[in-house]
């Protein structure tokens, strides 16, 4: 356990000798990682259940959405109201995400998962059973707060048993399963209320919740970093973090929005919400879109249009995973950089506007269905490619705080989401597709460069300080716990 006087203790390492330095430095290479406390097969066993919770999350604000216009027949609703059923549930999220993380951070991962699991099985309940649209929107808005821990605490528990060089590709995975329910979701939920009617959607979202909560309860042990190295402690076990960590405080879950405004994360927050919140709008508006003429399609039909959209979020994750690890020893070694794993992400981001353009344009003219489509292929792919670099520079920088850094990120993408979903449908009717998609695929534009930018100046920078000194090898491990703790 780390006190402070252990700290102390610690930091008096400052005015040791050389030698004496030299051989505390030995000794802490010569102790196992958190990372090495669990075995490779169960770290798989662990990143395939909390992604299988990325999955019911995605899973779950999708499989209805094909059955929007049943919806609003059969709760007497309009249009507008039924949208709303999703921005509340993001709104949810949004909010919900920021308790979540900075309680997982304070309390540890696996009793914060089940006490959320637990109120999502509830709220599914009440979606269930809703009578009208104004108790609908009360259970799905419980449904986002509840759900929105697998996105928070899953991701910061995959930082907790990944080291940073093999996080990319884990996080990738996770993303991997979380867009694979963009192929389940539509595609089960189109059928099954076409056959059964909307409701019978959540029986489904109820049996798959209960399902993971036994794996999680059977297979997920606690993976808090802090809570880990304290019982290793206490059983006699020192392990190489020991001295980085500081016990974790309860906080207002607010002050999480701190990490907005450090300046290692500010530039790709606004790539992540912005291609986020375009990927997010164009995929909803696309039943909407496509029940009207010239296409009139049924909810089952519509259901396997997202079948192409999901297949290119599956492979822009894996890919993106892949090329961020890559890149990320790539420029740790060369250039001495952290910024290594957003490169590929950045890359990835140019696709999003391209995507936008072609998918509003094409729905403003009539065009044949498989040109949006393509448009919104283009699109998914390149958003989804660039979640898991930036995120796994996210939990890298902010390591024993990752829950909170991803959920304070989770909220400006989610709150961003959900006030243009909110507005949409109104702005689609007074401007067009063709020029409210073109309008968001320019500020995915400018909020591209910012970054570019700033790591290519860094490289450029590390490039010529290189030159003037020998080769060295930086360990990437995140540091920072300490430095950014308050």
């Amino acid at each position: 356990m780390v006190t402070d006087q252990k700290e102390i203790q610690v930091n008096s390492n400052d005015s040791l000798n050389d030698e004496q330095r030299l051989q505390y430095e030995d000794t802490k290479q010569d102790l196992p990682s958190i990372y090495d406390i669990h075995t490779k097969f169960k770290k798989n066993v662990i990143l395939f259940i909390v992604s299988g919770l990325g999955f019911l999350s995605n899973f779950d604000e999708l499989v209805y959405i094909p059955a929007l216009s049943m919806v609003i027949q059969d709760l007497h609703t309009t249009e507008t109201l039924s949208l709303s059923t999703i921005t509340v549930y993001v709104l949810g999220s949004c909010f919900g995400g920021l308790i979540w993380g900075m309680l997982s951070d304070c309390y540890g991962r696996r009793s914060i998962m089940l006490l959320a699991l637990c109120g999502f099985v509830l709220s599914v309940v009440g979606s269930y059973f809703s009578s009208n649209i104004h108790i609908f929107l009360v259970a799905r808005v419980l449904q986002g707060a509840f759900i929105c821990v697998t996105t928070t605490v899953g991701q910061a528990t995959i930082a907790d048993i990944y080291q940073p060089s093999e996080r990319g590709r884990a996080i990738a995975f996770f993303y991997a399963f979380y867009f694979m329910a963009s192929i389940v979701g539509p595609i089960i939920g189109g059928p099954l209320s076409y056959h059964f009617g909307w409701r019978s959607t959540f029986i489904v979202v109820e049996i798959l919740a209960i399902i993971l909560f036994i794996l999680y309860v059977l297979f997920v042990p606690e993976t808090q970093q802090y809570i880990i190295v304290c019982n290793c402690h206490k059983m006699g076990t020192k392990l190489l973090e020991y001295d980085l960590l500081v016990k974790p405080k309860l906080q207002n879950p607010c002050l999480a929005l701190r990490y907005l405004k450090e300046t290692t994360t500010l530039p790709y927050i606004f790539v992540l919400a912005l291609g986020f919140m375009s990927m997010n709008v164009a995929q909803l508006s696309l039943s909407i879109q496509v029940s009207k003429a010239p296409y009139h399609y049924k909810s089952n039909v519509i259901g396997i249009l997202y079948l192409p959209l999901a297949i290119a979020k599956f492979l822009g994750s894996i890919i993106g995973g892949i090329l961020s690890d890559y890149a990320a020893i790539r420029y740790m070694t060369t250039f001495r950089i952290d910024e290594g794993h957003v490169v590929p992400a950045l890359l990835f981001s140019v696709l999003t506007p391209i995507g936008l353009i072609i998918y509003g344009w094409s729905f403003q003219y009539g065009m044949h269905v498989s040109l949006p489509l393509i448009g919104l292929i283009i699109c998914s792919f390149g958003q989804t490619g660039t979640r898991p670099g930036i995120y796994s520079f996210y939990t890298i920088k902010y390591q024993q705080y990752s829950a909170s850094v991803i959920a304070a990120n989770n909220f400006v993408q989610l709150l961003l989401t959900s006030i243009m979903l909110a507005f949409t449908a109104i702005i689609v009717e007074s401007i067009g597709n063709g020029v409210y998609f073109t309008t968001i695929a320019m500020g995915n534009i400018l909020a591209t460069i910012v970054p570019v930018i700033i790591i290519s100046r860094k490289i450029r920078l590390s490039s010529n300080i290189c030159e003037k000194m020998p080769s060295q090898s930086t360990p990437l491990i995140g540091t920072d716990a300490k430095q950014y703790h308050e």
